[in-house]
């Protein structure tokens, strides 16, 4: 099981720390949110916001999400399928959650695209650290996740 921890410092990036992997440059959130803790409720401008994620693997939604994920691959130049979702520890482990009245999700783990955009994502600004990371986190010994029938890779906690 790998356990993060990663800070909402207010500054461009922060490091995302995985004991016994790495310290990694990142960064969550953009424009005026990025690393805003106070921005957490802005969606698609605020960082992920604070507490404890599961980290599991990401599903493809839709009936066009398969085509979407083609296409952002081949076309766009960010592979989805490698990413990671972060499904907060709450009431209910899913891939949502409300904070300060506004919902929000799709929190993922990745690294930075062509656009360098993070709309609450956790993203790494390093192709190569990304893909370090990932490879520990395939390798680690699943832990199940609580109330639901899942299992993740390891845990973030945001603060």
């Amino acid at each position: 099981m790998i356990i993060a921890r990663y800070a909402l410092n207010g500054l461009p990036s922060s490091i995302l720390t995985v004991l016994g992997v790495g310290n990694f440059p990142a960064f969550s959130g953009q424009l005026y949110g990025r690393n805003n803790v106070t921005m957490a409720g802005r969606k698609n401008i605020g960082p992920i916001p604070p507490g404890r994620y599961f980290i599991v693997g990401r599903q493809s939604g839709g009936r066009l999400g398969t085509i979407t994920d083609f296409g952002l691959k081949n076309f766009y130049g960010t592979d989805r399928s490698m990413w990671f979702a972060l499904y907060k520890e709450d009431w209910q482990i899913d891939d949502s959650v409300f904070i300060d009245g506004v919902k929000r999700g799709s929190f993922r783990l990745h690294p930075v695209g062509p656009r360098g955009l993070s709309e609450g994502c956790i993203t790494l600004l390093h192709l190569s650290d990304f893909d370090y990371l990932r490879e520990a986190l395939v390798k680690t010994t699943m832990i199940p996740v609580p109330c639901t029938s899942f299992k993740a890779y390891g845990t973030i906690t945001v603060t």
